[in-house]
């Protein structure tokens, strides 16, 4: 694209419209409108069959030529030849902030205004911020990133116009920093004027980056639930115990084998049966009853109680209480046996 090429190669992105046409071509439409006239007026200008162009001279409003400054042969031009047009390097860097889903409003930080921070990216609980620089000299972009670098304390994103003014010792220093590189030539397609569209997510093209700076955080794993058939009620759940550490569930036809963790009763930290299931197993030893008559009741057992039902309902998706007063009693509404514990 002829836009980024230009960002490269117009000096101070200043120049007379000649100028301009000669780097962006039929694009220019679509710059123009971010161009704006400066006060002064340039002081030369191309000409055909020169490299550095011709001098002006202007002699009155309606007198302006432009001279050979080795034959000294003059040609007449006009006013409108010499205005210098600036591009509005804000309007378009925003664009192109937006268009990268940047956080913040660019600003430039220096080098001669070819240095600019267009922004913060921020992927999760991480902001990498986001750098631009526009030279096409290896040497100036070394200096560039060198400059970014000697005051950035965390990594960053380097972005530039297209792929030149590269070089190993660019690579060794975006390398030792734990920064990356984008090209906007590769990553935005220009829609005119300040308005760009992403041809990929910048997250997408920083990937590897991404995945070394701003790991995913792990998902919870999701609590396992038993394929209780539609409709069931809790007088239809069985609950066995084989041992202390499992149990056979039924539930009109869905039977499984099950330990503590299988049920979700198991202690994270201890890696042992947390107090819900050993609740379960006093229930299942005094078949399902615990009684303060009979002496198999606690008063540390109301608030395991609450959470072994929660536990329960949300493992079975059963609506209603499993467990309910009987009196001043416990009961299960399903059935628990541990006799053969």
């Amino acid at each position: 694209m002829r836009l980024w090429q230009s960002l490269e190669r117009v000096q101070g992105w200043a120049g007379v419209l000649s100028v301009w046409r000669e780097h962006m071509g039929d694009d220019l439409q679509f710059l123009q409108p971010l161009l704006r006239p400066m006060e002064e007026l340039a002081m030369s200008v191309p000409w055909p069959g020169t490299i550095e162009g011709r001098k002006v001279v202007v002699h009155d409003e309606d007198d302006i030529v432009a001279v050979d400054p080795e034959t000294c042969e003059s040609a007449p031009i006009q006013r409108d030849d010499i205005v210098l047009w600036q591009l509005d390097a804000d309007t378009l860097f925003r664009g192109v902030s937006t268009a990268l889903g940047l956080s913040g409003t660019p600003s430039s930080v220096g080098m001669g205004n070819r240095l600019w921070w267009l922004g913060e990216l921020i992927v999760t609980d991480a902001s990498f911020a986001v750098y631009l620089t526009t030279t096409r000299s290896a040497a100036d972009l070394l200096r560039s990133t060198a400059h970014i670098a000697a005051w950035s304390q965390r990594p960053f994103v380097l972005v530039t116009p297209t792929r030149s003014g590269g070089s190993d010792e660019l690579d060794r220093l975006l390398a030792g920093r734990e920064a990356a590189r984008l090209t906007l030539d590769g990553s935005l397609e220009w829609l005119g004027e300040g308005a760009f569209r992403a041809t990929r997510s910048l997250p997408d093209c920083l990937a590897s980056f991404l995945d070394r700076h701003a790991p995913p955080k792990a998902t919870a794993k999701q609590p396992k639930q038993f394929p209780t058939p539609r409709g069931s009620k809790w007088s239809d759940v069985s609950i066995r115990f084989l041992g202390a550490e499992s149990v056979h569930v039924t539930v009109r036809g869905e039977v499984r084998e099950l330990d503590p963790a299988g049920m979700n009763l198991l202690d994270g930290r201890t890696k042992k049966p947390n107090f819900q299931w050993q609740l379960l197993h006093a229930f299942g030893l005094a078949d399902g009853h615990i009684s303060w008559k009979n002496g198999n009741a606690s008063k540390e057992y109301q608030k395991r109680k609450e959470t072994l039902a929660k536990s329960l309902t949300a493992f079975f998706g059963i609506e209603g209480e499993p467990i309910v007063l009987d009196g001043k009693d416990w009961k299960c509404v399903f059935r628990v046996d541990a006799s053969d514990g």
